[in-house]
């Protein structure tokens, strides 16, 4: 995984607990993925190629969120990461279903 080195400690902090909440969750993080920081949001993000959706942390936020992005318009939906792998999943499973009908 790619980790952005120039991190501030507020960043530096917040790409601590998503690194900390995805191993809680039993997300596989030895895989191809990016930590990291928007510049434009501000948020800090964890991408994982093995999943349909990213982790992030708003910059003055504590909670985890996680992120679905629709491949065919971009269409971003949001909600809170929670601490159940399986129910991340089904809903982001869910919305590439959604995506797909898109497409056709």
């Amino acid at each position: 995984m790619k980790i952005e080195m120039n991190l501030t400690n507020n960043t530096a902090r917040r790409a601590g607990a998503l690194l900390t909440r995805a191993v809680e969750l039993g997300m596989d993080v030895s895989g191809y993925g990016e930590l990291g920081e928007n510049a434009r949001s501000g948020n800090v993000y964890l991408w994982l190629e093995d999943y349909n959706f990213c982790l992030y942390i708003a910059p003055c936020s504590r909670v985890v969120m996680a992120c679905y992005s629709c491949p065919q318009d971009g269409e971003e939906t949001m909600r809170v990461a929670g601490r159940n792998l399986y129910k991340l999943e089904q809903w982001a499973e869910k919305l590439a279903r959604k995506s797909e009908e898109k497409g056709i």
